[in-house]
């Protein structure tokens, strides 16, 4: 993982926390709108975090397939 990545897990880890607080402060008012909104953003930044992990660096990833093929071809 790049350090950009990693800033960007973090971030998202950030807000996924903050969202996480949002929705108890909302239930702690009693307020279920707030509450589902919080909810879904919470999930909607795990979510994307766990996608990015997934799916990796694009760039990383067809830059090592680039090399093993110039490597190959001139071997």
């Amino acid at each position: 993982m790049s350090t950009t990545a990693k800033y960007i897990d973090q971030q998202r880890a950030r807000a996924a926390r903050l969202a996480g607080l949002d929705l108890e402060y909302a239930m702690a008012r009693g307020d279920r709108e707030a509450a589902y909104e919080a909810m879904r953003e919470m999930n909607a930044q795990t979510t994307a975090r766990q996608a990015a992990r997934e799916a990796g660096c694009y760039f990383v990833e067809q830059g090592d397939a680039d090399r093993a093929m110039i490597e190959r071809a001139h071997a």
